[in-house]
């Protein structure tokens, strides 16, 4: 998924780099708002808040921010519940959590608790005991010699950090 809004971003550059002429007062800081939200999205995904934030923090223009921002919601290229599953997959391949630390860092992300309880609700195994399982054998090298119980108290800890459930992590 993610080359093909990497295509729709460079397609986007070329054609504004071609059609720099709009008839709005207004079109040159537009554009400037334009270009920066394709860059920060040629770096990875954004949440709309995010986007918005960013944005403004670079000093644009609230208007040139709202235009731009519904721009990209309506060429697919800005949406909460695309980020959060790739978020969420992207989380499950390089470090597996629990349904609560998900929840929570993508709150402290500023989306929607209906939108990321939603995308959450499609993941039936996420937080899983083999999820639990392969992060203990990822990290395995970390208990080689140590004493049972400390090892165990040690693994115990690394899952409840990531937020797996008291009855996994037994």
């Amino acid at each position: 998924q993610r080359p093909m809004a990497g295509l729709l971003i460079r397609q986007l550059r070329r054609r504004m780099a071609v059609t720099n002429s709009d008839p709005v007062p207004d079109a040159q800081g537009r554009d400037q708002t334009r270009r920066i939200a394709l860059d920060l999205l040629g770096v990875r995904d954004r949440s709309v808040k995010e986007m918005r934030e960013r944005l403004a923090k670079r000093g644009q223009a609230a208007d040139d921010i709202d235009t731009v921002v519904a721009d990209l919601e309506a060429l697919g290229l800005l949406n909460d519940h695309k980020f959060v599953r790739r978020w969420i997959e992207t989380r499950r391949q390089r470090r597996p959590e629990g349904v609560p630390k998900i929840m929570r860092d993508l709150l402290r992300r500023g989306l929607d608790k209906q939108v990321i309880e939603q995308v959450l609700s499609e993941h039936d195994d996420l937080g899983s005991p083999d999820e639990a399982l392969e992060l203990l054998r990822r990290n395995s090298v970390r208990y080689v010699g140590l004493e049972k119980m400390k090892a165990q108290r040690r693994m115990y800890s690394l899952l409840a950090r990531r937020g797996f459930d008291p009855d996994t992590t037994r």
